[in-house]
């Protein structure tokens, strides 16, 4: 027999440890989805201080370009805050049913130990961070595209702010 612990026992802490870096990291995005709500919220606000700007009685006509690029801006707002939306929703990740933790407390055998249900244990976590990081992996990625949708729209705005100006000399 050699003297190293058991493998459930080596790798539970590092398990344990991975699934509560996970439960972090899921908060942590939806905060960020948040944010982008937010902030988008507050672009579309100026996005239709400029169009209402340049499109005022004493302003000059905007093109048809500026048009566009404020249409853009704004409908990039609206999917970046679909998507923020989307970081916040419920989503289904692995839980241990409350009912199969109550019928293990009444077993017997409940101070015995066995590897079985070490391993069966051991299982169920990681089957738990397995669907808790796919979760994440999906939120990250909508938030990327929320971001990149209000990049989109800050450039859309820039330009539009911009092209009358060089147009007008």
């Amino acid at each position: 027999m050699s003297g190293r612990p058991p493998a459930q026992g080596r790798f539970r802490a590092l398990l344990l440890d991975q699934l509560a870096d996970e439960r972090v990291t899921k908060n942590s995005l939806e905060q960020r989805g948040i944010a982008v709500i937010a902030s988008a919220g507050t672009l579309v606000a100026i996005v239709l201080g400029f169009v209402m700007l340049t499109t005022g009685q004493d302003a000059p006509a905007s093109g048809v370009t500026v048009t566009a690029l404020h249409a853009t801006a704004l409908i990039a707002l609206v999917a970046a805050s679909v998507a923020g939306l989307c970081v916040n929703l419920p989503a289904r990740v692995a839980k241990v049913a409350a009912g199969d933790l109550e019928n293990v407390a009444v077993e017997e055998s409940w101070d015995a130990h066995d590897d079985e249900s070490s391993r069966e244990e051991f299982r169920i976590l990681a089957d738990m961070l397995s669907g808790l990081r796919s979760v994440n992996r999906r939120r990250a990625r909508t938030l990327l595209a929320a971001l990149l949708a209000e990049v989109l729209a800050l450039a859309c705005m820039s330009a539009a702010t911009i092209l009358p100006l060089l147009t007008d000399r």
